[in-house]
C-alpha cells in the first residue's frame, strides 16, 4: 500500500510538469462516458446540463447545487466540474476540485472489492478505469497551472486532506458496487492520508527545486499567462 501510494503521488508530480499539446487554457480530454471536451459533452447525472452550459450564470448555479450536496458527490462529477471550472477561468477554484475528485477516486480504488468488480463492463471495473484517466488526462493542465503558486496549493492539498479525515458512506454514493468489509475502511483512508502529508512535505522541502525546473523545461512560460477569477460566494460554501 505505501509503495502505491509512493507511486500515485509521484504521478502527481510528474503531471506538474507534463508537456501539454495545445491551449493551456483549455482541457481537452475524451473520458467515456461522463465527459468529451467537445462541445463539452457532460455525462455525471442531473447536474450535466448546468455543468456543460456555456452561460456562466447557469453553470455556476450546477456548481452551487453540487457544494450543497458535497458530501454524496461520486468523483466523476466532482472532476467535471474541476475541468469546467479550468475552462471557464475559476482556476483557482478548479485546483481544489480536482484534489478533491482525485481523492474520492483514490479512496474508491482503494476500498473497492477487487475480487468482485469485475472486468471491462461492468460498473465497478469502468470506475476505476476512469479514476485513472482522469487523474493522467486532467492532471497535466490543473497541476500545470497550480504548481505555480505552491503556498496557495499547499493551503488546498491540506484543506482537501482536513475535509477526508473520516469516510463517506461508499455504499450509498456508489449503489451497486461491491466495497472491501467496513473494517477496514478507516486503515485504507488513512494511508491516503498520509500520502498527502507526505506531499505536503516534498512540497515545502522541494519548493526551490519544483519552480526551478518548471522555468527549465518551459511548464512556467506556458501556464503565466493564464489568470483566474472569483466564483462568486454563495457558490463555493455548501
Amino acid at each position: 500500500m505505501k509503495r502505491c501510494l509512493t507511486l500515485l503521488f509521484f504521478a502527481t508530480v510528474v503531471s506538474a510538469f507534463a508537456q501539454v499539446a495545445g491551449d493551456p487554457s483549455h482541457i481537452e480530454v475524451y473520458i467515456t462516458p461522463f465527459y468529451d471536451s467537445t462541445g463539452p459533452k457532460v455525462e455525471v447525472g442531473p447536474l450535466s446540463q448546468g455543468l456543460a452550459a456555456k452561460n456562466e450564470g447557469e453553470f455556476i448555479t450546477a456548481i452551487s447545487k453540487m457544494k450543497h450536496s458535497w458530501d454524496v458527490l461520486r468523483y466523476p462529477e466532482v472532476y467535471v466540474a474541476a475541468i469546467r471550472l479550468y475552462d471557464l477561468g475559476f482556476r483557482k477554484e478548479s485546483i481544489y476540485w480536482f484534489y478533491s475528485a482525485q481523492y474520492r477516486g483514490r479512496l474508491f480504488a482503494t476500498l473497492v472489492d477487487r475480487e468482485k468488480m469485475g472486468t471491462i463492463g461492468s460498473p465497478a471495473f469502468e470506475l476505476v478505469q476512469a479514476a485513472n484517466a482522469f487523474q493522467q488526462l486532467v492532471g497535466p493542465y490543473i497541476n500545470g497551472y497550480g504548481f505555480a503558486d505552491i503556498d496557495l496549493l499547499s493551503q488546498i492539498i491540506a484543506r482537501v486532506q482536513n475535509e477526508n479525515r473520516t469516510v463517506p458512506d461508499l455504499e450509498k454514493v456508489y449503489p451497486g458496487i461491491e466495497f472491501k468489509p467496513r473494517s477496514v475502511w478507516d486503515a485504507g483512508n488513512a494511508g491516503l492520508n498520509d500520502g498527502l502529508t507526505k506531499f505536503l512535505a516534498m512540497l515545502k522541502d522541494q519548493k526551490a527545486s519544483l519552480k526551478n525546473t518548471r522555468a527549465e523545461n518551459g511548464t512556467e512560460a506556458k501556464f503565466s499567462k493564464l489568470t483566474s477569477k472569483e466564483l462568486p460566494a454563495s457558490a463555493i460554501k455548501p
